[in-house]
């Protein structure tokens, strides 16, 4: 998936995650929640991202490590170790897994299961197809209903 198909995703699953979990302050949940849905990526050389981290884009296979579970797992222990705050690391949770799961959507794939298993979960999606150019319209629409419906 492109990386504005990430943010929105993971914008609108900011947008729930404010009225379930009633953070105090909503801008930093939201923003946690949406670098989430970026930092996998961080991984490719020529994201966002991962331009700004080269030697991790380098050192790490695009959609591998960094799109696994083990990596949900682990950087959920790093957040909440740094912050110790159950609702920051779930916030970053919540984006880190949207990425993961919009990934795994797209014909590419993503190996949920990696460094243990080259296993590779694919969908049916081309990344920046028309197909994911609807999906997008559809976050943005859904984004905005959910904005005015607060």
């Amino acid at each position: 998936m492109l990386f504005k198909t990430h943010i929105m995703l993971g914008f609108l699953i900011a947008l729930f995650g404010i009225d379930y979990f009633a953070p105090e302050n909503q801008i930093l949940f939201a923003f946690v929640v949406i670098l989430g849905a970026a930092f996998p990526d961080i991984d490719h050389p020529k994201s966002k991202i991962g331009k700004k981290f080269r030697p991790i884009s380098y050192l790490f296979e695009h959609r591998g490590f960094f799109h696994s579970f083990l990596a949900i797992a682990g950087f959920s222990f790093l957040i909440y170790g740094v912050t110790g705050s159950v609702l920051y690391t779930t916030a970053f949770l919540l984006g880190y897994s949207s990425h993961i799961l919009a990934d795994a959507l797209s014909t590419q794939g993503i190996m949920p299961f990696h460094p243990l298993l080259k296993f590779r979960l694919k969908g049916v999606f081309n990344t920046g197809s028309i197909y994911e150019y609807i999906l997008l319209l559809c976050l943005v629409g859904l984004s905005v209903w959910k904005l005015f419906s607060m």
